[in-house]
């Protein structure tokens, strides 16, 4: 409460000014001793300068804040007061009339009369807004049909208020009866009915004229769009698996061969060899062929109808034949002699410089040698050609360098490469008078007839086991002397190679590592027992060994010279002699395999 004599604010519970003392009186008794509430609250509202003095006794005249606070509640207080007073009113009026609106969604609906036919229509408009006022002013809004159709009718009008200030003016006739309902009614209903009936239209409308459409074209592709042909194995040879698509239970013939299949789970499946298709004109044929497929369908009354032909790419593979030596089609030898060996299917056709060696092909399990002529020339050349059944013609080429000599020194055509002796007799001949050197040991060297003949001999001595080289020297005034290298390979017999192997037990197998190129230089023998863990190389074919316990590992690189084929998880009893290391474990030439 405000004194009216200083202005100082004070509660309404105090009788006197706490500032001045002057006595107060409250709003109540104000009211009742000076007119109304409105009146004292009007007469109160405008704000009022008070004189005030500051500490040194100046006096000056301002206006407090406070009052203005005062003002603005006071003028709160009247529109709140006005407006409850408006309300009461428009309960009262609603009332009476028979109906009074609790919600803003509220649809008035005439039985014959369409809603809103009548009605007219107002348009909220916030201009020259008064303030207080609980609704604001409006302006009325006529279509042209309405106001000819309401031009004469004598009805009632109604009037809806909203709470975000909006004013609904609707004339219903007074014959009308009018009900209230909610905003769920039929009508709802009946669009959500439609919608969903629209919808399976849609849908209807789809699948006849969209879907059908295109699944009657994906049944009209090609046949050879729609058959499935993948590689696959017949036997042991490469095959084809053709499935062709038809009804279940349908049966189709195939022309090329000769045969007729059921249709099953949806195709007929055929499995044919590619050979089929190139195996009576194998000599002829390129690296691919195209295979050809004509279906017919049966009919149930046995009538035939012809499919679409289709086709396939075959590839035909050469046929194989692997260097045996040399191992990469080319070699420089001093000899008049070298043995060319390379390995074919059995049967096949063989052909060495256009000479037939087809009979050669059946023995050693398709095995050949053969003992070429190489003359001082430089390149030797020679064309081996093979064909096997189900494979087209291969061919490989061989080229042997033997260096232009200007003495000829040439060794004896019946030699042979291989020896399990470790010695062999040499027979050689040159030019007549020329001087013989050999360069590698030997023993008993006869040149009885080298003047007259040229022809000497001597038996070379092989200390290492595996390819000794023997070089022989002749030399003439006046010309070069020609140099002849020839390799021979010595095994020992098992007996006696197997008498020198030491055992590989962990006390060897550590002095083996110490002293690896002594024992790699004398070719010492050791015999080595274990399981193959792993195959390294398959030509020649390289395996790591467990000599070990399963505490001890003693691995080993063994590399296969003898006639067995080694295969991983298997043990084996391997004599070998050393070669060297390999990733710091021995590497040794296993020459003869036994069981453990």
């Amino acid at each position: 409460m405000k004194c009216p004599n200083c202005g100082y604010w004070n509660r309404d519970s105090f009788p006197q000014c706490f500032k001045c003392g002057q006595k107060l009186q409250a709003p109540q008794a104000q009211q009742t001793a000076g007119g109304s509430l409105d009146e004292f609250l009007q007469k109160n509202s405008a704000p009022k300068n008070y004189i005030r003095f500051d500490e040194e006794g100046n006096a000056s005249g301002e206006q407090d804040a406070r009052d203005e606070l005062a003002s603005e509640m006071r003028l709160l207080q009247q529109r709140k007061a006005r407006g409850k007073r408006r309300q009461q009113q428009l309960r009262t009026d609603g009332a009476s009339q028979g109906f009074a609106p609790t919600a803003r969604s509220i649809v008035y609906s005439p039985e014959r009369v369409r809603p809103n036919q009548y009605a007219q229509q107002y348009e909220y408009v916030p201009e020259n807004e008064v303030e207080g006022e609980l609704r604001p002013n409006a302006r009325q809004v006529f279509s042209e049909r309405a106001a000819r159709e309401t031009e004469s009718y004598d009805g009632l009008e109604q009037s809806l208020y909203y709470s975000n200030g909006t004013t609904r003016h609707v004339s219903i006739p007074p014959s009308t009866p009018v009900r209230m309902t909610r905003t769920f009614i039929p009508g709802r209903i009946v669009r959500i009915l439609a919608l969903v009936l629209l919808l399976a239209a849609g849908l209807f409308a789809g699948y006849h004229y969209l879907y059908l459409p295109y699944s009657n074209t994906h049944q009209q592709e090609p046949l050879s769009a729609r058959v499935e042909i993948t590689p696959s194995i017949l036997g042991d040879s490469a095959a084809h698996t053709i499935k062709i698509p038809g009804e279940e239970g349908a049966e189709i013939y195939i022309k090329e061969l000769r045969r007729t299949y059921i249709v099953t789970g949806g195709y007929a499946t055929i499995e044919v060899a590619d050979y089929f298709w190139y195996e009576n004109d194998s000599a002829n044929i390129d690296e691919d062929v195209y295979a050809t497929i004509t279906p017919y369908l049966k009919t149930s009354g046995g009538e035939q109808i012809l499919m679409e032909q289709f086709q396939y790419p075959v590839e035909v593979p050469e046929s194989p034949l692997i260097l045996v030596r040399p191992d990469t089609g080319y070699a420089e030898v001093s000899t008049a002699i070298y043995n060319i060996q390379f390995r074919v299917e059995k049967s096949s056709t063989v052909t060495i410089n256009g000479e037939d060696f087809s009979d050669l092909a059946n023995t050693q399990d398709g095995l050949i040698s053969y003992n070429a002529t190489i003359q001082p020339i430089g390149y030797n050349t020679f064309e081996i050609k093979t064909r096997c059944q189900y494979y087209r013609e291969s061919t490989t080429t061989v080229t042997i360098y033997r260096a232009v000599q200007d003495i000829p020194l040439d060794l004896s055509t019946t030699l042979d490469n291989r020896s399990s002796r470790d010695e062999m007799t040499i027979s050689a001949t040159t030019l007549p008078g020329a001087t013989v050197t050999v360069e590698t040991p030997y023993k008993d060297l006869d040149i009885s007839q080298l003047n007259t003949t040229g022809e000497f001999s001597f038996k070379a001595l092989f200390s290492v086991i595996g390819n000794n080289t023997i070089t022989i020297t002749a030399s003439y005034p006046g010309k070069v002397t020609s140099t002849v290298n020839y390799d021979v390979y010595y095994i020992p017999p098992a007996a006696t190679y197997t008498r020198k192997a030491w055992p590989l037990d962990n006390w060897n197998y550590n002095e083996l590592l110490s002293s690896i190129a002594t024992r790699a230089a004398n070719s010492q023998i050791y015999v080595c027992t274990g399981e193959i863990v792993s195959i390294i190389s398959t030509s020649p074919q390289l395996a790591i060994m467990e000599t070990g316990t399963s505490t001890t590992s003693r691995q080993v690189l063994l590399e296969n010279r003898s006639m067995d084929t080694w295969v991983i998880g298997q043990r084996y009893r391997v004599y070998a002699d050393v070669f060297g290391l390999y990733n710091g474990i021995p590497r040794l030439i296993g020459r003869y395999t036994y069981s453990p």
